[in-house]
């Protein structure tokens, strides 16, 4: 048969109150490690548990088996607030049949550290925190949105995998992630809140090149954590198809219909305009008909349009983020 941990399995917890402590939460790991292991329904070790083993409403843990070896058990209450016990080796009980392979996580079948899913719901699951832009640390931390012991591994997946502009520490990053958890640092979860999750532009291949000309926030368009495109957009000259304006006008009166005066600088001889013709004198003359010409003048359009910037979110679904602790 395989084994398991003598105490554990159909024992019932209490909360501070004496009342049962329901949903209370049993996390099992490699010995000395923060690395979960598979625990399973049935001694063949086939029908795998949740990670980590919930208790029912009577605040009793259920019946689990094991593979054969020693491992780290640590209990607390449902929201992670209490810490019942963290035992760092415990020999499992029992010879085990079962194939499974001691330690080791199928990941397959249970979320690890890091992992993000979308819910669409506000309450925010046991073993996990909302990636929303607030901070998680220590008990001792003040952190934002959890200062628990059960943010640690957490913690260390921030501070190793993401920049401190997306996941920044308080204070600065030091010199590790272990040594600002126990200086009792704070880190920032990313922040979801009103964006869509999209594919980096290269993930190992070669670049893709659908970014062009998408302004980033932050980072760029192969970093994840950064933050690209706009909400609302507001349409400049350079963007606006080629096209031409239009328009009609006059001087006063129609090309033929008007007069000029005529300037004499002698008292002889004779002139003709535009079909007019007499003996010139001294002073000023008014000819008839001016001949066919043309005058330059200009005009305007009227504005059109509010510049109003245009919508440039898709249509999509709300739903709330979370991230494994």
């Amino acid at each position: 048969m395989a084994g398991t941990i003598f105490g554990l399995p159909l024992s019932q917890r209490v909360d501070l109150n004496g009342n049962p402590s329901v949903g209370w939460l049993l996390y099992i790991y490699q010995a000395n490690t923060s690395t979960p292991v598979n625990s399973y329904q049935d001694q063949a070790l086939t029908v795998l548990n949740t990670w980590p083993i919930i208790a029912d409403s009577f605040g009793m843990m259920g019946q689990f088996w094991l593979a054969d070896g020693s491992y780290r058990v640590r209990g607390t209450n449902a929201n992670g607030s209490v810490i019942y016990f963290d035992q760092p080796s415990v020999l499992a009980l029992g010879a085990s049949s079962g194939q499974a392979p001691s330690g080791g996580v199928d990941p397959n079948a249970i979320y690890q550290t890091g992992d993000i899913k979308l819910l669409e719901t506000s309450s925010t699951p046991a073993g996990w925190v909302r990636n929303n832009g607030r901070t998680i640390g220590s008990a001792s931390s003040g952190a934002s949105e959890r200062a628990n012991s059960d943010c640690q591994n957490l913690f260390t997946w921030l501070w190793n995998f993401l920049s401190n502009t997306a996941c920044p520490v308080s204070g600065g990053r030091g010199a590790s992630a272990n040594a600002d958890w126990l200086a009792n640092k704070t880190i920032g979860v990313p922040d979801h809140r009103g964006l869509a999750l999209v594919g980096a532009d290269s993930m190992g291949n070669s670049a893709a090149n659908r970014f062009t000309g998408v302004p980033f926030t932050s980072g760029d368009k192969d970093t994840p954590g950064s933050v690209c495109g706009e909400p609302i957009h507001v349409t400049i000259a350079a963007e606006m198809p080629s096209h031409s304006h239009t328009g009609s006008g006059n001087t006063g009166g129609t090309s033929n219909d008007h007069t000029h005066s005529q300037i004499a600088s002698t008292s002889t001889g004779s002139y003709s305009a535009g079909g007019s013709s007499g003996p010139l004198g001294a002073g000023s003359q008014t000819g008839g008909q001016s001949a066919d010409h043309t005058h330059a003048f200009s005009f305007t359009t009227n504005a059109a349009g509010s510049g109003q910037g245009h919508n440039n979110v898709q249509l999509c679904g709300i739903v709330y983020s979370f991230r494994k602790l």
